[in-house]
């Protein structure tokens, strides 16, 4: 039901002639939804829902009947693809396309540069499963939204900077691919003929050809000449979500999801000629084991992968505070997650995402914090870092990094000797951090700052 609500003038007759204007249009925007609710079937960026009753949306159900299908088979290159030591210890920035369509590579790469920065991570397959680039994947076509006209010459004008280039791929969280084939798409219901959806839709990672797509991109943008492929959502969904869908490709398949989450990086990793990496979840660090069944364990991910990026994201890390307000004492749980990690995946690169824009710690966001968790990484033996900021508002990072360039000397010699909380006498090696698990209440040590 649409309300409408009119400001009238104080003149004379002028509201009879407003009110027929009101009506006009309360006319017309209901026929056009009485249109658009028989052909319209729902996005998950959109108001409607599978269960919504809204005008313009349907709760469109599909069959459960599979096509048959038969797993590519990629020549094998092995699984040793040597990263360079820019690569290994990138200092990077995530850009969105669409900034990069608006501002250009050149002045982004320049830019970055005079951050002293030295690589980027770039979206060529979306957070909503858009792929940024003209594609030539039969399956892809559907889901282009062009904001990278040519990947090879953007590409080129970073490396002509010195910029280190990643190619993000988000694998199985995908809210468009579902639309064009459903029966590669997670199922709910108690048949299982609806889109699951847990804020996004998700494609089914026991698929061969959902696995076969997502390497097909990451195929193309080495052809585009990437230095790396980053796999980000390469797990299934969080929380009890996650526990609800169908996964109708699974079958009799009753492998550990962590296990099937490998397996599908070394088919990656053997099909291409370049690094791969993988984004994981902050908790990997600070838990053993996959408590929320995402399918992801470092140790598992890091025998085909050579570099992992954990997501320290202050946001996320309420858990470990009273009343979920995170303090700036969250750089030490950074430091602690980083630590274990490191030891998990001695191997490979670590490059942990920082939080770089101010979202849920305003009250204590600006240039130190960033210093502070870069810092953070820095003492747990990560080699590099990534910064997350999909404001692509950079000004206080880059603020930050600039000023930390200026002082590296003087603050390393003036760094003080830390004690009590910050001394990280209290992170374990093993175990959950701080033995905390969902639900439970958080730390004396932490809830007391």
């Amino acid at each position: 039901m649409s309300v409408f609500c009119f400001l009238f003038p104080k003149q004379p007759g002028r509201p009879l002639r407003f009110f027929a204007v009101a009506a006009a249009i309360a006319s017309a925007m209901l026929a056009t939804h009485s249109a658009q609710a028989a052909s319209r079937i729902h996005y998950a960026d959109t108001g409607c829902s599978e269960r919504s009753d809204l005008p313009g949306c349907v709760n469109k159900t599909f069959n459960t009947k599979l096509r048959p299908y038969t797993a590519k088979t990629y020549p094998d290159h092995g699984l040793d693809d040597p990263m360079s030591e820019a690569g290994r210890k990138a200092r990077g920035l995530y850009i969105t396309p669409m900034y990069l369509f608006n501002k250009g590579a050149d002045r982004t790469a320049t830019s970055v540069s005079k951050a002293h920065l030295n690589a980027v991570v770039i979206d060529m397959k979306d957070d909503n499963g858009n792929l940024t680039y003209p594609t030539r994947i039969p399956l892809g076509e559907k889901q282009r939204y062009l904001l990278i006209q040519d990947p090879a010459a953007m590409v080129r004008a970073f490396h002509q900077q010195g910029i280190y280039v990643i190619g993000r791929v988000v694998a199985f969280k995908d809210s468009r691919l579902p639309l064009a084939r459903p029966d590669l798409a997670v199922r709910s219901g108690r048949r299982a003929q609806r889109l699951f959806s847990a804020g996004a839709k998700w494609l089914d990672a026991y698929s061969a050809e959902v696995q076969d797509y997502l390497i097909d991109v990451a195929l193309e943008l080495q052809g585009f000449g990437f230095d790396e492929v980053q796999f980000d959502y390469v797990r299934f969904p969080k929380g009890h979500a996650g526990t609800l869908g169908t996964w109708l490709h699974q079958g009799q398949h009753q492998v550990d999801r962590s296990i099937l989450i490998a397996e599908f990086l070394e088919r990656a990793d053997r099909a291409l000629q370049i690094p791969i990496s993988a984004d994981l979840y902050g908790l990997t660090t600070l838990v053993d084991g996959d408590p929320r069944t995402l399918g992801q364990t470092i140790e598992n991910v890091a025998k085909y992968v050579e570099a992992v990026s954990p997501m320290m994201y202050a946001n996320g890390m309420g858990t470990y505070f009273r009343n979920q307000r995170v303090t700036p004492d969250v750089v030490y749980i950074i430091e602690c997650g980083l630590r274990r990690a490191r030891a998990k995946a001695p191997g490979i690169a670590l490059r942990p995402y920082l939080q770089a824009y101010a979202n849920s710690i305003e009250s204590f966001w600006g240039p130190d914090f960033i210093s502070s968790q870069v810092r953070a990484t820095e003492r747990a033996g990560s080699d590099g870092f990534l910064l997350w900021n999909p404001t692509m508002h950079n000004e206080i990072p880059f603020e930050a990094l600039r000023e930390m360039k200026k002082t590296a000397r003087a603050a390393a010699a003036a760094r003080p000797r830390r004690s009590g909380f910050s001394s990280l006498a209290w992170c374990p090696q093993k175990g959950n951090v701080f033995d905390v698990t969902v639900g439970r209440r958080p730390p004396k040590q932490l809830a007391s700052r």
